[in-house]
Order: structure tokens, then C-alpha cells, then sequence
């Protein structure tokens, strides 16, 4: 009789303390175990950043094929569907072949890529705002544009990284740029404009990204790292 009392006190004393344990583990567990949108970026960390300047876009639109891979390949319909909303924010014509872009594209890029989005600015419109989600822009329309053929490797990559410098140097840190982003493409389709390859996204999914250990705006390092080398093909 004294060895099954004895028994059933340390099993008692087992179940508790496993209870113990449950509730101080609790949230932790339930932080781990959420819900969470996994992005593939496995670039160097220079080019990691160059791209996820336009996370919210890309996860939107291409998901894992964005910066998976140094030149991702991407399915012939979704080549199809992101083909006239880039013509259009590139402004290039909805018309034009593939080599009629591949001519006049690297040329237009270098020369007016800084502008892309800024020159329809409204008066009223906070300039800080627009530049981050001219940056977010830009980045999305070089990345695609190469990865639908339209400009080579080397133009992709100098674009990105002017891109970004200009994004690292006038913003403090991922948190300054994305809140930026959130309100600068607010202000943007409240005044009419389209923004047809981005996505609805609130100050709160930004703070949710922040803390997302997943997310790139949460483990990249703000500046801007050292380039390395351009990735190669």
C-alpha cells in the first residue's frame, strides 16, 4: 500500500511539473509553431538587399522566385501575366516584341531608372514616402525585366545596386524604409495611380515582417553590406 501511495505521488509530482513546464513554455511554443510566409533569399547579403527592397511586391507577385536563385526561371504564365503591368510602369509601349524591348530598355533604364515613379509626384505628395516606394519599384521592374530576358545580368545588377545605395543612404533602417514604403504607396493610389504588380500591405505587416525571423527585413543588416562579386550566371 505505501509503495502505490508512494507511486502515485511522483506521478502526480511528474504531472505537475510537466504542467509547470507547458505553461512557462507556452508562448514560446506558440510563437515558434505561427504561421509564417518563408522568403528564399540566398544571394550574398549585398544582393540579398538590393532585392528585398521590394519583398512586399515580389512576395506578392513571383513569391520563391525572386531571389532564390541568381537568375530565377520564371513559368511561362506568370511571364505572361507580369508582361504588361512592367511595359506599362517601364513606359514602354503594350505592343512591343521582345527584341524591340531588348533594344531600347538597358539604354532607357540607365539613363532615367532614378526617375522611374518620381516624375508623377504631386504637389501635395511627401517626397520621402515616394522615394521609398519609387526604390521598392525599382527594384521589382530591374529584377524582372532581366528575369524575363529584357536586360542582361550586368545592367540588372549595377541597377540594383544604385537602387539600393540610394535607398541605404537616405532611409535609417529597414523599419524607417518599410514603414516609408507603407505610407509612400498609400498617398500613391489614393491620388488614382495604379500600382498593379504591388499589394495591399498596413504599418502592422510591416512591424510583423520586422519581427518575423524569416523575413529579410528582419535578418539582413541596414546599411547597405559591402558588394562582393556579381553573382554569375
Amino acid at each position: 500500500m505505501g509503495t502505490f501511495i508512494l507511486g502515485l505521488v511522483c506521478w502526480l509530482l511528474l504531472w505537475l511539473a510537466w504542467r509547470v513546464v507547458r505553461w512557462m513554455l507556452g508562448p514560446f511554443l506558440r510563437w515558434y509553431a505561427r504561421p509564417r510566409q518563408r522568403r528564399q533569399y540566398v544571394l550574398p547579403a549585398h544582393w540579398n538587399w538590393t532585392l528585398a527592397l521590394a519583398d512586399p511586391m515580389a512576395f506578392a507577385q513571383i513569391q520563391g522566385g525572386f531571389a532564390d536563385a541568381r537568375m530565377p526561371s520564371l513559368r511561362s504564365e506568370l511571364q505572361s501575366s507580369l508582361r504588361p503591368a512592367l511595359l506599362h510602369q517601364l513606359g514602354l509601349r503594350a505592343d512591343m516584341i521582345d527584341a524591340q524591348i531588348q533594344d531600347a530598355l538597358p539604354r532607357r533604364l540607365r539613363a532615367h531608372w532614378f526617375r522611374l515613379d518620381l516624375d508623377t509626384l504631386h504637389k501635395d505628395d511627401d517626397a520621402r514616402d515616394a522615394l521609398a516606394l519609387a526604390c521598392a519599384r525599382v527594384a521589382f521592374a530591374v529584377r524582372t525585366a532581366a528575369l524575363l530576358g529584357w536586360i542582361d545580368a550586368d545592367t540588372q545588377w549595377e541597377l540594383l545596386h544604385h537602387n539600393a545605395l540610394r535607398a541605404s543612404e537616405c532611409f535609417d533602417s529597414w523599419s524607417d524604409y518599410g514603414h516609408a514604403l507603407a505610407r509612400g504607396r498609400q498617398q500613391w493610389i489614393a491620388k488614382g495611380r495604379a500600382d498593379s504588380l504591388g499589394c495591399a500591405f498596413t504599418p502592422a505587416d510591416v512591424n510583423a515582417w520586422l519581427a518575423n525571423r524569416d523575413h529579410p527585413w528582419h535578418w539582413l543588416p541596414w546599411p547597405l553590406p559591402t558588394p562582393p562579386e556579381r553573382p554569375q550566371r
